[in-house]
């Protein structure tokens, strides 16, 4: 098992300025190296302290020149915001800046209020990221860019100059919270990747079925997927569950707002129905409720009690790869340093060593 660090840049209920929320998660990222983590992410997000990251590329460039070793992956490029022409190019000169160290990462988007600002309706995401994804995969291998699409076409075919580093198979991530993206996932030869927003469990049909059906596309078996998990580590099994509690809880309200999860408008948007379910769900239980199955289902506690719920996880989704999110929720640059080094000299050892 591998294990990343992943910025979201949250500055929580703007409780410091924007200059020092930055300043600490990158002090906080130049450690992630050292300490012997083995990729480095971050998400795309933007207006609003919830994740201050507009720009995933030039963060992850920017560490590109801070680091030697680890993987650089995007967490993801949101593809319906973004013209595909632009983000083949930006990857492969990542791939270049890094030397073959960038790992791509696409997802679909779940803020209507970002949609919005972007002025692209909503009811086209899925459509939009079916066909920018199509485009992206196959530039990143032949260095050509070639689209006469119902959103996205050019005059000609497009050369990529530099062109790729090398192929980006099996350095290729899309996030897959809904059914209807697993089989996108699949089909591209993707990674599935996975925020825990509820438990394992139920979450693991998606696993099983993403496993089927790239072993269908591909003849091959399928690539480990990617758990993204809020974690909170201490040698205190009480301030470890404690502090989670306060901070996890925290971050989840902070998500229920962004992505307005318990608005109606999710039943009236095309490829969203699964969320509109979600969202009545949120509604019959409350949010205390879901705050409460939300924190149950990422990562806290002591180093061996993040070992043994990562082993229990395995047992419900077969074997995966992990991604964390360490700064978030009103932590301090203190107490997710401490974190951040316990996970790396107590549980990473180990879980490198599964297989």
């Amino acid at each position: 098992m591998k294990v990343g660090v992943l910025f979201t840049f949250q500055n929580f209920m703007d409780q410091v300025s924007d200059k020092e929320s930055y300043e600490r998660d990158l002090a906080l990222a130049e450690l992630v190296e050292p300490m012997g983590y083995d990729w480095i992410s971050a998400v795309e997000h933007h207006f609003t302290s919830y994740a201050m990251s507009p720009d995933n590329f030039g963060f992850l460039a920017y560490m590109a020149a801070k680091t030697e070793r680890i993987g650089l992956m995007l967490g993801a490029i949101i593809l319906p915001w973004n013209d595909p022409l632009r983000a083949v190019e930006r990857m492969i000169m990542l791939d270049h800046l890094s030397k073959g160290r960038a790992q791509l990462g696409i997802g679909r988007g779940l803020a209507i209020r970002e949609y919005k600002a972007f002025g692209i309706d909503m009811n086209e995401a899925r459509d939009r990221f079916d066909e920018s994804a199509e485009i992206i995969v196959n530039a990143l291998e032949t260095g050509i860019v070639s689209a006469h699409g119902q959103f996205y076409s050019y005059p000609e075919d497009l050369p990529i100059r530099p062109g790729p580093y090398a192929s980006f198979k099996d350095r290729f991530n899309c996030v897959a919270m809904s059914p209807d993206t697993v089989p996108v996932c699949a089909r591209l030869g993707g990674r599935l990747m996975s925020f825990a927003i509820k438990p394992w469990d139920q979450l693991a049909p998606q696993f099983i079925e993403y496993r089927r059906l790239f072993e269908l596309h591909h003849n091959r078996p399928a690539l480990d997927p990617m758990c993204v998990d809020s974690c909170f580590c201490d040698e205190s099994a009480e301030k470890a569950e404690a502090k989670a509690r306060e901070c996890i809880s925290n971050y989840y309200l902070t998500v229920m707002d962004h992505y307005e999860m318990a608005g109606a408008h999710f039943r009236d948007l095309k490829g969203y129905t699964g969320y509109a379910d979600a969202a009545d769900m949120l509604k019959s239980v409350g949010m205390e409720a879901g705050a409460e199955g939300y924190f149950h289902a990422n990562i806290w506690g002591t180093p061996q009690q993040i070992l043994d719920r990562l082993d229990q996880r395995r047992d419900l989704i077969g074997h995966f790869d992990l991604m964390l999110s360490l700064s978030f929720g009103g932590l301090s640059k203190d107490e997710v340093t401490n974190s951040m080094r316990l996970i790396a000299e107590k549980v990473i050892p180990e879980v490198h060593s599964w297989k």
